[in-house]
């Protein structure tokens, strides 16, 4: 899928951003179909761009084949492919998980009840929270962000970043990189995130969905969540102070 994506995106140069954009995703959905096909996979894909049937569908493949479209359109480095597998439509169901870092070549990768890899080196969060001013937060603010929420958590924090894929950025947690991802706008997909959510608590991070701790998700492409990821307890209770 990589490669498949790479080249979409050299032979799309000089085009618009929209064509781009829709280029880009229509060559990771169809290099993701293909792969399963071939592979002989069975399962139920429930993907951003749609949904599918592979082989006698046996389990649940929820995926974002590209997570940071407009990124890759315009050469910003960071974009990836999200993929989770789930013996349910929930993700509690969820049994093994994958985020590939399309750039670095660098796959997040998670087994229910044995941990979490990147690459092949297991990953596990154990440093206690750093203070907010020395913590590096990620943050969407785009389109519906409730600024009235975020203002006070804005005004604490001294390193913001908002890096356009909420997949690999909950995966920076988990391999100790950022401290937090924010999103309460109630708009982030669960196609874009569960996967990410399921590494980040194999590698022993911790968030709150929709407000409630740890809390489940049905993995379906129209669900919406808001979330607060984060390192550790700690964490993720100063920024729900904040956030009142």
């Amino acid at each position: 899928m990589r490669e498949a994506l790479l080249r979409a995106e050299r032979e799309s140069r000089g085009l618009s951003l929209e064509r781009r954009k829709r280029i880009l995703d229509e060559a990771a959905e169809e290099a993701l179909e293909t792969y399963l096909r071939q592979s002989g996979a069975s399962v139920r894909l429930e993907s951003e761009e749609g949904e599918a049937t592979i082989g006698s569908g046996e389990l649940l493949l929820i995926a974002d084949p590209l997570d940071g479209t407009t990124n890759m359109a315009v050469g910003i480095p960071f974009s990836a492919v999200s993929l989770m597998l789930s013996e349910t439509e929930y993700l509690s169901g969820a049994i093994a998980s994958i985020v590939l870092d399309i750039p670095r070549g660098v796959a997040y990768k998670a087994a229910k009840g044995l941990g979490a890899w990147r690459d092949d080196t297991p990953i596990r969060l154990r440093r206690k929270a750093r203070p907010l001013s020395k913590a590096i937060l990620s943050i969407d603010i785009s389109k519906s962000a409730p600024m009235n929420r975020l203002r006070r958590l804005i005004a604490k924090a001294r390193h913001l970043r908002q890096l356009g894929s909420a997949a690999l950025s909950i995966c920076l947690i988990a391999e100790g990189t950022l401290d937090a991802h924010i999103d309460v706008r109630g708009v982030l997909r669960a196609v874009d995130s569960a996967a990410a959510l399921h590494i980040l608590k194999e590698a022993g991070g911790v968030y709150r969905l929709n407000d409630v701790y740890m809390g489940d998700l049905k993995l379906k492409r129209d669900s919406r969540l808001s979330v607060i990821a984060a390192s550790n307890d700690e964490m993720l209770r100063r920024i729900k102070e904040l956030l009142r």
